[in-house]
C-alpha cells in the first residue's frame, strides 16, 4: 500500500533534483526504491489509448503530451545502475508501442534515454552477484529487443535522410532568351557550379543510398532468428509483450522491404530489387508469413515493374545479360 501510494505522488514530480531527493527519502523510509520507481514507470506507461496501426509510407504520427509523460518518466529507472535491466524492459514496452502507433520521434527520444554502457552494466550487475550462469531470459531477451528497436531506428533515419537528399537536387540555372552579355558569361560560370554541385550531390546520394540499403537489410535479415523474436524461449511468459512483438513484425518489416524498393527502384538498381525478393521469399527468413495478401500483390507489382525496366535495357528478367 506505501508504496503504490508514493509511486502515485512521485508521478507529478518531474525535476531531476527533486527525484532524486524524493528516492532518498524512500530509501530512509523503509521502502523498497526498485519497487517504486517501477511502479511510476508503469502507471505512467500504461495509460494508453493508442493502437497499433497500419504501417503504408504515410507521415509519421506526432507526439502528444501524453506521450512526452511517456518519454520522460524513464528517467526514474537510470538513476541508479542496478536497474538498467528494468530500464531496457520498461522503455522497449514503451517504444514498442510507439512504433506500433508510427511515433518514430517519440520512440527515438526514449531510445535516447536509456545510457550507451546499460548492456555492459547489466552484464557487470549479473557478475557482480557472483553469477557464472547466463543472464535471466527475461534479461537477455530485452537486450536483443533493445537492438532491435536501435537497427529499426536507424534503417528508418537513414531513409529520413536518403529521402530528403533525393529530393533536393541541384536546380540548373535559366538564362532568359534576351540576355545581355554580362548574363551570359554570369551564366555559364552558374552552369559549371551546376556540374559540380551535381557531381557531389550524385556522389553523397551513392552513399546515402548504400547506408539506408545496408541498414534495412540489418532489420529484414537480423541474426538468430529474425527482427523482434526472442533468441531465449524458457522466460516468463508475456502474452501482451509476444502479442505487440508479432504484430510489430506485420507492421514494421513489410514497410521495410517497399522502401528498400522504393530506394532501390528510383536508383535504377533494378537487380538489386530482385534480390530482395530472394530475401523475402527464403526459407530461412521467412519474411513472405509477415505480409498480408494484399501486400504481397502489391509487392509482386513493385518487382513485375523492375523486371520490365531490366527488359528495356536488353537484360532477361533477372537482370542479366541474354544470352545469344
Amino acid at each position: 500500500m506505501a508504496i503504490a501510494q508514493y509511486s502515485e505522488f512521485l508521478e507529478c514530480v518531474t525535476e531531476t533534483d527533486q527525484r532524486k531527493h524524493c528516492l532518498e527519502l524512500a530509501k530512509e523510509a523503509g521502502l523498497d526504491v526498485a519497487a517504486v520507481t517501477k511502479t511510476v514507470v508503469e502507471n505512467i506507461r500504461k495509460r494508453d489509448a493508442d493502437d497499433f496501426s497500419h504501417h503504408d509510407l504515410a507521415l509519421d504520427s506526432g507526439t502528444s503530451e501524453e506521450d512526452l509523460r511517456k518519454i520522460d518518466v524513464i528517467d526514474w529507472l537510470v538513476f541508479d545502475p542496478s536497474q538498467r535491466a528494468e530500464a531496457l524492459k520498461q522503455s522497449n514496452a514503451i517504444m514498442r508501442k510507439f512504433l506500433g502507433s508510427k511515433k518514430h520521434e517519440a520512440a527515438k527520444e526514449v531510445f535516447a534515454k536509456i545510457p550507451e554502457d546499460s548492456m555492459r552494466e547489466i552484464y557487470k550487475q549479473w557478475e557482480a552477484q557472483g553469477m557464472d550462469i547466463p543472464l535471466p531470459a527475461e534479461d537477455q531477451n530485452a537486450i536483443r529487443e533493445h537492438l532491435c528497436i536501435r537497427a529499426y531506428l536507424e534503417a528508418h533515419e537513414a531513409f529520413n535522410e536518403w529521402f530528403k537528399h533525393m529530393n533536393s537536387p541541384p536546380q540548373k540555372p535559366t538564362l532568359s532568351s534576351q540576355a545581355k552579355f554580362t548574363e551570359t558569361v554570369a551564366h555559364e560560370m552558374k552552369e559549371k557550379e551546376y556540374e559540380l554541385d551535381c557531381r557531389n550531390w550524385k556522389g553523397r546520394l551513392e552513399a546515402l543510398t548504400d547506408d539506408v540499403r545496408d541498414r534495412i537489410y540489418n532489420v529484414l535479415l537480423f541474426v538468430d532468428g529474425g527482427w523482434m523474436v526472442d533468441v531465449r524461449e524458457d522466460a516468463e511468459a508475456d502474452p501482451e509483450r509476444s502479442h505487440q512483438m508479432t504484430l510489430l513484425r506485420r507492421l514494421c518489416l513489410p514497410m521495410m522491404a517497399f522502401l528498400l524498393h522504393s530506394v532501390l527502384h528510383s536508383t535504377e538498381q533494378h537487380q538489386e530489387c530482385l534480390r530482395l525478393a530472394d530475401i523475402v521469399s527464403s526459407e530461412q527468413q521467412k519474411l513472405y508469413q509477415v505480409f498480408s495478401k494484399e501486400e504481397l500483390r502489391k509487392f509482386l507489382r513493385k518487382l513485375r515493374e523492375s523486371s520490365l525496366l531490366l527488359l528495356d535495357k536488353d537484360l532477361d528478367p533477372l537482370g542479366y545479360e541474354i544470352q545469344s
